[in-house]
């Protein structure tokens, strides 16, 4: 590994801009990135902005992340926008909820939308030869990835490379999650195709309150007291889930380390929090287990961990009937049903539903 595989930790009790912007540039001064961009740059933040919810809930990039960038990149006379493709509701109304139109109006970010697409063609790709991305997430000079430290249902974490999915435009996500279908390393796989041609100048991950349990939107806030820094997304990713104690390794990590894309042993962390793992480990998703054995195809249908409708808090809002990717959700006499013989077990519609009805349990069948 060079350099660039280096990770900065460093520990932030509060969210506070001034506090993350000083750790923010003692990282890119300790990684040598602190000339990767310039003045006059167009730079693109790319947060997690999956769901408009509270920051307090901890789903989406907390605002003060946002600003201190913001107050770091200003300094540095760059011209900045925001970006994302939320699961659903516009990208305006999602930056109200979750707090971010002020920050953004106080300093200038441009808000940009994602529904352009652009069709990639490249031959040399893990999966997705043609891989349609949001336009304008290829046409910044720079794009620096904020990601929200979480778990996740299907993919056992969310942190860097996952985050980039949000450059995937509106419904393309869904049918990504459907030719994925059960094999979260398929899945991987296409999260790092999209990260080779996104390709971040850096990446803040935003840990200080992250989410363990039911993530990406279901799980319990926790604080971890952590920001990560990196230019390389795979080796943050494999780094911090070493630090979170993660009971497996990831698929995403998995195919990186296929790839060669991680460290053969050891770590590249530095910084006040690098030494220090996290005591008691982070409490996983339930549904993020993989089994990879023979016969693990029958052993997925007949007793993978599958979404549960908890009927007390069901609002029939029918948000999870909509972006469901296979379409096996539907109403029936005031009532979701699914039809467990044709889900593919994404859990987007526990990451989806904006009540939290919506959980991941054991049943046999289907």
């Amino acid at each position: 590994m060079t350099d660039s595989g280096k990770v900065y930790f460093d520990f932030c009790f509060e969210y506070d801009a001034s506090q993350i912007a000083a750790s923010l540039s003692s990282g890119l001064t300790a990684l040598g990135l602190d000339k990767s961009i310039k003045t006059g740059d167009r730079v693109l933040l790319k947060p997690n902005l999956i769901v408009g919810k509270d920051p307090r809930l901890a789903v989406t990039t907390h605002p003060e992340i946002v600003r201190a960038v913001a107050m770091v990149l200003s300094d540095c006379g760059a011209h900045l926008s925001l970006g994302d493709s939320p699961g659903f509701g516009s990208l305006e109304g999602v930056l109200e909820k979750c707090g971010l139109q002020p920050v953004m109006r106080e300093l200038a970010i441009m808000a940009v939308s994602f529904s352009e697409e652009k069709v990639v063609t490249d031959s040399e790709n893990l999966v997705a030869k043609k891989l349609p991305l949001a336009a304008a997430a290829l046409e910044f000079d720079k794009v620096v990835n904020l990601p929200k430290l979480k778990t996740h249902s299907m993919m056992g974490s969310t942190l860097a490379v996952k985050n980039l999915f949000g450059c995937v435009p509106g419904l393309k996500k869904a049918a990504w999650h459907l030719r994925a279908g059960h094999d979260r390393h398929f899945f991987a796989r296409v999260m790092l195709d999209i990260y080779k041609h996104v390709r971040p100048v850096w990446n803040l991950l935003d840990g200080i309150t992250g989410m363990e349990g039911e993530g990406p939107t279901g799980g319990s806030p926790r604080n971890f007291n952590l920001l990560a820094l990196s230019a390389d997304a795979p080796a943050l990713d494999f780094l911090v889930e070493e630090w979170l104690g993660f009971p497996e390794a990831t698929p995403l990590s998995l195919e990186a380390r296929k790839l060669g894309l991680l460290p053969e042993s050891g770590g590249f962390a530095i910084g006040p929090a690098a030494a220090e793992p996290l005591t008691p480990p982070i409490k996983p998703a339930r549904g993020a287990a993989a089994a990879t054995f023979p016969g693990q195809r029958l052993w997925r249908r007949l007793f993978v961990k599958r979404p549960k409708i908890a009927r007390t808090r069901c609002h029939l809002c029918r948000v999870c009937v909509q972006h469901c990717p296979a379409q096996v959700m539907k109403l029936v006499d005031a009532e979701i049903v699914i039809d467990y013989k044709r889900c593919i077990r994404c859990y987007c519609c526990q990451e989806l539903c904006p009540y939290g009805a919506i959980r991941v349990g054991f049943g046999i069948g289907g």
